[in-house]
Parts: structure tokens; C-alpha cells; sequence
């Protein structure tokens, strides 16, 4: 079974992590990659809405319980995690946070 630091050497020996040696490339990595990361909510919250019953009026779910518990962990976690301060906000909008700490541009997003 691999580790979690077997994981983590694999990916300081990548290629794209040994070029984002200088701001700008890091700055636009994040200005592509933040794409992705409002891709996955946008797919995220589309499997939330079909396995979790999410209608008005609302009824249980059809699909397994356990499928729809940790949809609604997986959720929860995207969408209201902690900051540095403790405060709730989703990985979309710490990324964005990220992003204007380094001087990436938010427009486009």
C-alpha cells in the first residue's frame, strides 16, 4: 500500500512542479488551473443534486444512504472549510484568495 509520503515524492519529482519556480509561472498555473477547480464544484454539485434528493418538495433519496452521506462530507468540505482565521469559505474562494495573494489575475474566472 502506498503512503502518503510516497505520494508526495512523486509529485516534487513531476515536471510542472520543478517550473513553477518564479511568480509569473506560478501566477499563471493558478490563472489556468483555477478553471478546474471551479469545474470541480460546478461536477460536484451536479452528482449532489442527483444522488442526494436534492427537490423541492423533498423526499429521501433513492440511492444507497452511505452513497449520500459522504456526498453531502465530500460537500461540506468543499464548500465550508476553514481559513486560516477559522472562518468558513469554500476551496473556490480560498483559491481565489490564493490567487490574489500572489498577484494572479481573477478576471477572467
Amino acid at each position: 500500500m502506498k503512503t502518503l509520503k510516497s505520494y508526495q515524492e512523486n509529485l516534487s519529482q513531476h515536471s510542472l512542479f520543478n517550473q513553477l519556480t518564479t511568480l509569473p509561472a506560478v501566477q499563471f498555473f493558478m490563472e489556468c488551473h483555477v478553471f478546474a477547480v471551479w469545474d470541480f464544484m460546478s461536477l460536484l454539485k451536479s452528482i449532489q443534486l442527483e444522488l442526494t434528493g436534492m427537490k423541492i418538495p423533498w423526499r429521501p433519496s433513492s440511492y444507497d444512504p452511505k452513497i449520500v452521506r459522504l456526498m453531502n462530507e465530500i460537500v461540506l468540505g468543499e464548500e465550508s472549510d476553514l481559513d486560516f482565521k477559522g472562518e468558513p469559505k469554500s476551496h473556490f474562494e480560498l483559491y481565489l484568495e490564493a490567487m490574489n495573494e500572489v498577484g494572479a489575475d481573477t478576471f477572467k474566472i
